[in-house]
């Protein structure tokens, strides 16, 4: 009630961090300033939480998937399922007040909001490049400065992120294409249909 309704904040004392609870600040400088680490005796994958290693060993090597009851897409977890219907099947969107922009989710107008309106960049200190999200400046440092890379299971493809792998594998080995409606043209991927 506190944190929610009477706006009560726990400052970090070593950055601008403030949690709405003390439980979620102890988490915080767990994670962020004392380096505590989670890791999987499967990977190399290290959480900075239980719980984001108990959802990883789920998903990644169990292969726990929540398939969608309207099309062939299966989400990782409960959350992305939902907002995957609700944007895909149902049409919700979030309008930007600002632009013509329509986010297919709070977070992602929110983001949108912050990054393209407010300017919020988030600079590397490694490099002159400047993140518009701070999972993309994971993301850049991982990839750029540490030299992580996710390896391609069927070819000698090496890609930055996951998202990335991801991609990859379902138009290059799946081979997942998008047809033109007006056409015969089958694309390999959606911003190459648009461009077709």
């Amino acid at each position: 009630v506190k944190s929610k309704h009477e706006g009560v904040r726990y400052q970090c004392d070593l950055c601008e961090f403030k949690g709405s609870t003390k439980s979620n600040l102890h988490t915080h400088k767990m994670n962020k300033h004392e380096g505590v680490k989670y890791p999987c005796d499967q990977c190399d994958y290290k959480a900075t939480q239980k719980g984001a290693l108990t959802r990883h060993v789920k998903l990644k090597h169990e292969g726990i998937k929540y398939p969608c009851d309207l099309c062939d897409y299966r989400a990782t977890n409960r959350g992305t399922l939902y907002n995957r219907v609700k944007s895909k099947h149902e049409g919700i969107r979030y309008p930007c007040d600002n632009c013509d922009y329509r986010a297919t989710n709070s977070g992602t107008l929110y983001t949108h909001v912050k990054s393209k309106h407010e300017g919020v960049r988030y600079p590397c200190d490694q490099c002159k490049f400047k993140a518009s999200t701070k999972s993309s400046l994971c993301t850049h440092k991982m990839s750029k400065h540490e030299g992580v890379k996710y390896p391609c299971d069927n070819c000698d493809y090496r890609a930055t992120n996951r998202g990335s792998l991801s991609t990859h594998i379902k138009y290059k080995h799946d081979g997942v294409r998008h047809p033109c409606d007006e056409c015969e043209f089958k694309a390999s991927t959606k911003p190459n249909l648009h461009s077709h």
